[in-house]
């Protein structure tokens, strides 16, 4: 039986910061759980959104770059993310979109009930899935943003992902991180674990026609899974370096910690614990309200601050120094 519980995060890129904490914030009413920098590059944000305690399985993070063109999504990529919603909720958030000018490309339906898609600001392939299963996670609703806790999203249900070959690349998922198939078609597999539901579900997509990925903003960087703990992390290390993988050190990223490697279809995954978490170093009720560094960067603050984008926290706080 595998040790991955489920999905525990989603990293992607984005353009203009400010207009990325508007529309997660304020459209789909997640909260800024976390303000801090990319630990590879330093001068450039990283925003955490998620749910009221920033729960791992709620987590979607952006790196903004000011100006970046937009990538081009393709194999090689999670190319939709998707969350869950109860499903009495489709009708309020069809409603909002429209309020909000979102671009909507349709529903459709599934064994599972009703998918709402749509892009955000920068193109980035979203969806909204009603499900009325609950997360391997207990998602603590967030009403601060304007959408009312019965209506918020309750964490992820699903990524997408575009490959060359879903068997090989199914076959990682089985073999490697301990999935199991779930169904199978032409062009696409779903696979699951810990019996599926919310969180626990990954779709390959792998069509005839499709060029390779282009990462730039409105496209994902990596998809993380979640394991409980240190002890976990290394099994699987050793696991995919016993197979021949190349794969990170184990690396300390404050609130977790974690390895990436790269599947044989070319997307990066990284392997992240649920802990130690968000309120290592904020209470919750001020998660998000400031510039949060590692230590091994706060003696740098300053010149980091200067080198970042000007921008305003839901907070209300100001971060940053330079002109977008």
């Amino acid at each position: 039986m595998s040790s991955i519980m489920g999905l525990h995060h989603i990293t992607a890129l984005s353009a203009d910061p400010q207009a990325n904490i508007y529309f997660y914030t304020k459209v789909l009413g997640l909260r800024l759980v976390k303000v801090s920098v990319n630990q590879d590059e330093p001068n450039v944000y990283h925003f955490f959104y998620a749910d009221y305690e920033g729960n791992p399985g709620s987590d979607l993070t952006f790196f903004p770059y000011p100006r970046l063109p937009r990538g081009v999504p393709g194999y090689g990529q999670a190319v939709r993310i998707i969350y869950t919603i109860h499903p009495d909720s489709v009708k309020y958030w069809i409603d909002r979109f429209k309020r909000f000018n979102v671009t909507l490309l349709g529903l459709e339906e599934n064994s599972e009930g009703v998918r709402i898609n749509f892009v955000d600001w920068d193109g980035l392939g979203l969806s909204l899935q009603a499900s009325d299963r609950p997360s391997y996670v207990d998602v603590k609703p967030w009403s601060g943003g304007g959408v009312p806790k019965e209506h918020f999203p309750r964490g992820f249900y699903s990524v997408v992902i575009m490959v060359r070959d879903c068997h090989t690349s199914g076959y990682f998922l089985e073999d490697i991180l301990g999935f199991e198939k779930a169904d199978e078609g032409e062009e696409y597999a779903v696979y699951t674990i810990g019996g599926g539901g919310p969180g626990r579900v990954v779709e390959l997509l792998c069509p005839r026609e499709a060029a390779p990925g282009r990462l730039g903003a409105g496209t994902v960087h990596h998809v993380a899974f979640a394991v409980k703990d240190l002890r976990e992390l290394a099994v699987h290390r050793e696991k995919l370096v016993k197979r021949g993988y190349n794969v990170t050190p184990v690396i300390d990223r404050k609130w977790f910690t974690s390895i990436y490697f790269r599947e044989p279809g070319g997307v990066l995954y990284e392997i992240a614990t649920i802990g130690p978490g968000f309120t290592v170093d904020e209470p919750v009720e001020r998660l998000g309200s400031r510039l949060v560094l590692p230590e091994w960067l706060e003696p740098y603050r300053g010149e980091i601050e200067a080198s970042l984008p000007k921008v305003r926290l839901p907070s209300g706080s100001i971060v940053g120094g330079a002109e977008a």
